[in-house]
């Protein structure tokens, strides 16, 4: 997959902090279509591929399956572009980015094996972070009170706050590694926090869910040349 040096970088920074909340931002520029986020995003990772020890045949298969399913929502994609209100863009973001990545996993489930699919959904939970804990799927797996789940909204809302702030900060400084390192510091904060939301079996459910931490590799080499 091909795409330029600038959606490289805010690919890389929306997935740092979870992938679907800024995914809209980028623009395809490379001719492969709309915003390669969640599920998606994580199918065209060379470090998540090696991951999940997918050969050579199921690459191609999953490549076509994801364009697939990206080409089906060009469209709705390019619709965000014209919301100016950034809450409400985040929030169709959101619902667009779980719409392709359900779709994309039910494509790739007849490619992949269960195995697989297994680790590519609790990659993906990683990834999520702190969005994760939004979804009624995992709420109900961990069995979250209502007052859990008013203190974990407060502090998604705060986080998302806070992320859009540090993007527009460093798109305004054109990128670069403190942006970054920012953006994760304040992941982790977050998880953290929740984290002593959680009782021990809630935790140990969140840790069978989301498995072995993994850290995907992004490209570095392309960052500065657009600059």
């Amino acid at each position: 997959m091909r795409i330029s040096g600038k959606s490289i970088l805010v690919l890389g920074l929306a997935m740092v902090l979870a992938g679907p909340a800024l995914a809209q931002r980028q623009r395809g520029q490379g001719g492969r279509g709309p915003a390669a986020g969640g599920i998606a995003g994580l199918l065209q990772n060379e470090s998540v591929q090696k991951e999940l020890k997918v050969d050579k045949d199921q690459a191609g298969k999953v490549t076509e399956a994801v364009k697939k399913v990206q080409d089906q929502h060009a469209d709705d994609f390019a619709k965000l572009r014209d919301i100016t209100n950034q809450d409400e863009r985040r929030q169709k973001s959101q619902e667009l980015t779980k719409t392709v990545s359900d779709e994309t996993l039910k494509a790739v489930s007849s490619i992949l094996s269960a195995d697989q699919v297994k680790r590519l959904k609790q990659i993906e939970l990683q990834q999520a972070g702190l969005q994760a804990f939004t979804r009624p799927d995992v709420q109900k797996a961990l069995n979250l009170t209502g007052e859990q789940q008013d203190a974990i909204k407060t502090l998604n809302d705060e986080a998302a706050k806070k992320r859009q702030e540090l993007f527009q900060g460093g798109r305004r400084q054109g990128g670069g590694g403190q942006g970054q390192s920012q953006m994760t510091a304040l992941r982790k904060e977050s998880m953290e926090k929740v984290q002593k939301l959680l009782n021990a079996d809630q935790r140990k459910t969140w840790k069978d869910l989301t498995g072995d931490a993994f850290e995907i590799q992004r490209p570095q080499g392309r960052r500065q040349q657009q600059q």
